[in-house]
């Protein structure tokens, strides 16, 4: 198994049973160092349990069950990785958010001791990275990590159509751990 760690914050913020696709703009061109994940909802709880002896012990029957409180619908991504939705102002906010966060990633790449061949290529993709999200601003959703650390975020977007989000990670703030 690989988790995608956030060399930021340290969270965990995916792993590879959700699988990475490459973003592709609508252009048709790859958004090198930009990824997603397809999410979908689930239902979370209601641990009906049947040891094989259907209602031979009582209780209510389908008629009469009525519906199981303990039952949730969640986005599986967000419940997987524990994110919470947060709010940033606007697009300028954004903007000067997401310079930040791409000088961050840099100092921790260098501090980690990579190669300075690594750096540039991710100063590189930078950019194209921010320019993509910038233009799809007012359609994203923002999403912090469970130690709710606002210098680095999550992102989601609905595609034409879907029920729900796929969400958007800049891979060069994350590394990966294999278990």
């Amino acid at each position: 198994m690989i988790v995608y760690r956030d060399i930021i914050s340290g969270d965990e913020m995916l792993s590879d049973a959700f699988p990475l696709k490459p973003v592709v703009d609508e252009n048709g061109e790859v958004i090198e160092g930009l990824m997603y994940c397809e999410s979908r909802n689930i239902t979370k709880g209601g641990g009906d349990i049947d040891i094989g002896c259907g209602n031979s012990f009582g209780g209510a029957t389908e008629d009469d069950a009525g519906v199981d409180d303990s039952v949730q619908t969640v986005n599986n991504v967000i419940d997987s990785f524990q994110y919470t939705e947060t709010q940033v102002g606007s697009a300028t906010d954004f903007k000067a958010w997401i310079k930040e966060y791409m000088n961050a990633v840099r100092q921790k790449l260098r501090d980690a001791g990579k190669e300075r061949e690594q750096i540039q290529a991710f100063m590189g993709q930078a950019p194209n990275i921010a320019k993509f999200l910038l233009k799809n601003f007012k359609d994203l959703q923002f999403y912090l990590g469970p130690a709710f650390d606002p210098s680095t975020m999550v992102f989601s977007l609905y595609a034409e159509g879907a029920t729900t989000p796929n969400f958007y990670f800049i891979m060069g703030g994350y590394v990966q751990e294999k278990f």
